[in-house]
């Protein structure tokens, strides 16, 4: 998400903004896209976000199809158009890398630990009074409190801080290890990958070479020792 999509600190000469998240309506459906339409990312809204606003919802925390859509509306305001939305699913890699697009199950099992926001945007004249982060932290509470153990998103380098913040990590590549590989999440600059635990068992640790933060405990059973280190780009567990 780009500066401009997103409010990126609640400016203490600007009141924050009392809001109210909800799951979309299909009434807001135009607004909901014009919203996301202002979010610029290295992934960007999944294509047939359109089609997928009109389905039911797979399981939860999803509220459309396989997606989680939320919005923002100021609280007691005549005006009853969303001022922010927020668009989370599974993460494309876990069904499109190499590691897990010949593997279903694996696949299935990362869909339901992994949330990727997808897109997170704000009105332009509401920007800066912490409407943002009040539809990540919802989004967030959602996913953990069914079952999720990952939030990750996509983001350019100068909301780095931003997201830090927030409690994410950040980096250009992201290795999660699992019991007979390591999969690489990459994005080439200037996107950034941004990780946070949901869950007291996943650790975003720093190991010895390796190229950015490593994520352990995503499924049980998934974590390295203490003296793990990576030469050559390959994890020595």
């Amino acid at each position: 998400m780009t500066s401009s999509a997103v409010d990126t600190a609640a400016s203490s000469k600007t009141r924050a903004a009392r809001i109210d998240v909800a799951p979309l309506e299909r009434a807001d459906h135009t607004d909901y896209l014009a919203l996301l339409a202002l979010t610029t990312s290295g992934e960007g809204v999944p294509p047939g976000a359109e089609q997928i606003l009109t389905l039911p919802p797979f399981r939860r925390p999803f509220t459309h199809g396989p997606a989680l859509c939320l919005t923002a509306r100021l609280r007691r305001s005549t005006n009853p158009r969303p001022v922010g939305a927020v668009f989370a699913s599974f993460p494309d890699w876990a069904h499109e890398h190499p590691l897990t697009c010949d593997d279903p199950a694996l696949s299935e099992l990362i869909s339901r630990t992994a949330i990727l926001i997808y897109g997170l945007a704000v009105t332009p004249h509401r920007r800066r009074q912490g409407i943002a982060r009040t539809l990540l932290t919802a989004t967030e509470e959602k996913a953990r409190s069914t079952g999720y153990r990952l939030a990750t998103l996509i983001h350019e380098p100068e909301l780095t801080s931003f997201y830090e913040r927030l409690g994410y990590t950040s980096a250009h590549h992201v290795t999660i290890p699992m019991p007979h590989a390591a999969l690489g999440v990459t994005q080439y600059p200037p996107f950034m990958t941004a990780v946070k635990a949901l869950h007291p068992g996943v650790r975003i640790r720093t190991v010895p070479g390796a190229p950015g933060p490593v994520v352990t405990g995503l499924l049980p059973g998934w974590d390295i020792p203490a003296t793990a280190r990576f030469e050559d780009g390959e994890l020595i567990a």
